[in-house]
């Protein structure tokens, strides 16, 4: 009986580790919202899904479309607390202006994503100098991340 209750209380702790955002401003009408697994051996399921959906509620309360400037997710291995996440900045926009602001995306928004990419970029290395990933795995999921952006 006592191992059961041990048991129940550490999986009730792992499963409470799970975090999400919410939507969270990030400067002059852009928003981010984020969700991480508890554990890494959830893999990225729907946490991206779930974040656009999230974003998509959000702006449909606005009575405005949802325009995605970037969505990113962690990459595998999921060990020492890289546990899946997945992040999406997005504005909302007017129907009226959604076309027009698809043609002439904001240069900060450019710069964020050019950012972002960047980012993930190091992060690929940082796997690959730690023998994490080869050459070969780091060379693949460095053209996906250029061919996505």
């Amino acid at each position: 009986m006592r191992i059961l209750v041990i048991s129940g209380s550490i999986a009730l702790l792992v499963c409470g580790c799970a975090k999400n955002s919410g939507i969270i401003p990030t400067g002059a009408d852009t928003y981010m919202v984020s969700r991480q697994a508890a554990t890494g051996f959830s893999g990225l399921g729907t946490l991206k899904a779930d974040a656009l959906e999230e974003a998509n509620q959000y702006c449909l309360r606005e009575d405005k479309n949802l325009h995605v400037i970037s969505a990113t997710e962690a990459e595998p291995p999921f060990i020492l607390g890289n546990f899946p996440k997945a992040d999406v900045r997005f504005k909302c926009v007017d129907v009226a202006t959604e076309d027009t602001d698809s043609v002439t995306a904001d240069t900060s928004d450019q710069a964020e994503i050019r950012k972002d990419v960047y980012d993930e970029l190091l992060k690929l290395n940082d796997l690959r100098e730690r023998g994490i990933l080869t050459d070969a795995e780091f060379d693949a999921e460095k053209k996906k991340l250029l061919e996505s952006n």
